[in-house]
């Protein structure tokens, strides 16, 4: 990994930040940061990282669902400050819709418009998603039939499920060498605090062949 230039977001974002230790490195370039030896900066190097480290986990592994046809949303436990980190990314992937992502007592969420990113941090996943539903009127079958709305989101959920599965599983191919495959690298931290169990797949497409 490398030090950013907007290193000092990222380490507001770790867990045991503090004020002065980022007012302390507001003095440092990304450069000393990445080659200092001195204790404290070292320190502050670890603690970038590890947001770093945290935040690239959750953006792979995070695996989203629909919520209606506006909303995709995921469950996640970050050890440190980077929700809406995840969130924009998927926003940005998705403009038009909405993301929530979060466990039962926190929740992000980040919609992309032309003008940036509409941002909301909530008590949890849970409640933002049952008051969205009630805004929606998500399964209500206004304006169509039941068949039919039953139908639509039925491709939709499938859609979503699928691209996140050929993601994953084209990263979990046994090796030739007969090595573990990439998901046994993945740690238990990792996959608790992503909200997923470990998926094993064969001889599955990949994600380019899907797009």
């Amino acid at each position: 990994m490398r030090t950013p230039d907007d290193f000092i977001e990222l380490l507001a974002c770790h867990k045991n930040s503090e004020r002065r230790l980022i007012e302390g490195a507001r003095r440092l370039t990304p450069l000393e940061i990445e080659t200092s030896t001195d204790p404290k900066i070292v320190r502050i190097r670890r603690m970038i990282y590890a947001v770093q480290g945290e935040i690239h986990r959750m953006r792979g592994f995070v695996r989203l669902l629909p919520l209606g046809g506006k909303v995709l949303w995921g469950r996640m436990s970050p050890e440190h400050d980077i929700g809406f980190y995840v969130a924009d990314f998927f926003a940005r992937r998705f403009p038009g819709t909405m993301i929530v992502l979060g466990d039962e007592k926190r929740s992000w969420a980040s919609v992309r418009t032309d003008s940036g990113f509409l941002r909301h941090r909530g008590g949890g996943v849970s409640s933002a998603l049952e008051e969205l539903g009630r805004l929606m009127n998500v399964g209500s079958g206004e304006g169509k039939g039941e068949k039919e709305d039953e139908e639509e989101g039925d491709r939709a959920e499938a859609g979503v499920n699928d691209l996140w599965e050929v993601y994953y599983r084209s990263q979990d191919q046994p090796r030739k060498d007969g090595r573990r495959p990439f998901g046994g690298r993945i740690s238990r931290r990792s996959l608790k605090s992503a909200g997923m169990e470990t998926e094993r797949g064969r001889g599955n497409r990949r994600l380019g062949e899907f797009i």
